[in-house]
């Protein structure tokens, strides 16, 4: 019996989430989402149990963030263990085949259409969002956001908290710093400097982000 799950966040990716764990689980294994801008349902009918300081009345449940933003997801990441939150869950859509050599950490979503392949680390509460691409030896740090059909290299190494835009390409063995943004369709061809935002094709420099 799949143990019971709590989304924290029920915009567009909670649901989605939701749906890719209902896919692969019995529908009376997810409980509802928790969000501090939401009440009632959402659309689909699922439930909003309440908002995130409710994660404390749910001791048995497991709870996976289904925020975009790496830093929002941090924030609350941290403010669900503040909590006593310790049972993290993480959704993978049943289209999506991983590897035995392939190290996923805590909290994370990988949706349908995406490819994982080998010997890759994706870090602790990440999403890798419909139909990325993740290539062999990649390296992918904590609260990453890969958007959809972003194209990941072999060997690339990508710090804590980027964000990766939808349509983006990065190439074999480059090197993307912590907390740097890259645009919708950007194409990264060389490395990229921590909280650095690029985008274009080939990506330049646009500005930097606030310290990660």
């Amino acid at each position: 019996m799949a143990e019971p799950l709590i989304i924290v966040g029920a915009g567009g990716h909670g649901r989605e989430t939701a749906f890719a764990h209902q896919l692969a689980n019995p529908p009376d294994s997810f409980l509802g989402f928790l969000d501090d801008r939401c009440t009632g349902a959402t659309a689909e009918g699922w439930p909003v149990l309440g908002t995130i300081d409710a994660a404390a009345r749910n001791p048995h449940a497991r709870f996976v963030i289904a925020i975009n933003d790496p830093r929002v997801r941090r924030t609350v990441a941290e403010r669900l263990r503040v909590l006593g939150v310790e049972r993290w869950a993480s959704v993978i859509h049943p289209e999506v085949r991983l590897h035995r050599t392939v190290q996923l950490g805590i909290g994370c979503s990988i949706l349908g259409g995406s490819q994982v392949t080998t010997s890759i680390r994706i870090g602790d509460h990440c999403i890798v969002n419909r139909g990325c691409q993740v290539s062999h030896d990649a390296a992918i740090g904590d609260y990453c956001s890969l958007n959809p059909g972003a194209c990941i290299a072999g060997g690339v190494s990508i710090g804590d908290g980027c964000e990766i835009g939808s349509a983006s390409s990065i190439r074999q063995g480059t090197r993307i710093g912590r907390g740097a943004t890259i645009g919708m369709g950007a194409v990264v061809l060389r490395d990229v400097p921590e909280e650095a935002v690029v985008a274009g094709c080939p990506a330049r420099l646009l500005r930097s982000n606030d310290p990660w």
